[in-house]
């Protein structure tokens, strides 16, 4: 269900403004390289949920209520403070901003004529897993960047990290 709320809000409904933003005066030309792959989420139910990250597109999918749920969308460069309800719809187009909070950099995915709320973001880290080093995607949102998951380069690492809580982050309840 956080997946697909992800989604959604990637696509343009969301309803947690993003302060960190307000300082951006242009959106991304191209997503950074280190998000450049497909990223794994182990259902727990043989299932694997993905997001992969290309230069200009993100594309989603989930298993959920005995469906698979899809989603592409296109990367569009703007000025941050054009106002979103003053330009030409376009459903599966998206911005792109980077921030930082301590010592991580995040990626913000918003949906093109998105004018509320704070999309879905993403950040890579090195986490330690029974003393081994693995990288992790992690996706945040809302008022306090709250982990809805974590994604893994293979199918292998989130089938056995699955969904592992990692001390130090917070997640949604």
């Amino acid at each position: 269900m956080k997946f697909i709320l992800s989604i959604i809000a990637i696509l343009g409904l969301s309803l947690v403004a993003l302060p960190a933003q307000a300082s951006a005066k242009t959106t991304l030309k191209s997503f950074p390289t280190s998000l450049h792959r497909t990223w794994y989420h182990y259902d727990g139910h043989g299932r694997y949920d993905t997001v992969h990250f290309s230069s200009k597109k993100v594309s989603c999918a989930q298993y959920y209520d005995h469906k698979w749920y899809h989603s592409t969308a296109t990367l569009h460069y703007r000025n941050a403070n054009t106002d979103p309800d003053k330009i030409k719809r376009h459903n599966s187009w998206v911005v792109g901003h980077t921030f930082q909070i301590g010592k991580a950099t995040w990626t913000n995915v918003m949906g093109w004529n998105q004018s509320a709320g704070d999309g879905s973001s993403y950040k890579i880290e090195t986490k330690t897993y029974h003393h081994k080093k693995v990288r992790v995607l992690s996706e945040g949102g809302g008022a306090e960047f709250w982990i809805g998951n974590h994604f893994y380069t293979s199918k292998g690492t989130a089938h056995k990290l699955g969904n592992h809580h990692f001390s130090g982050e917070h997640y949604y309840q």
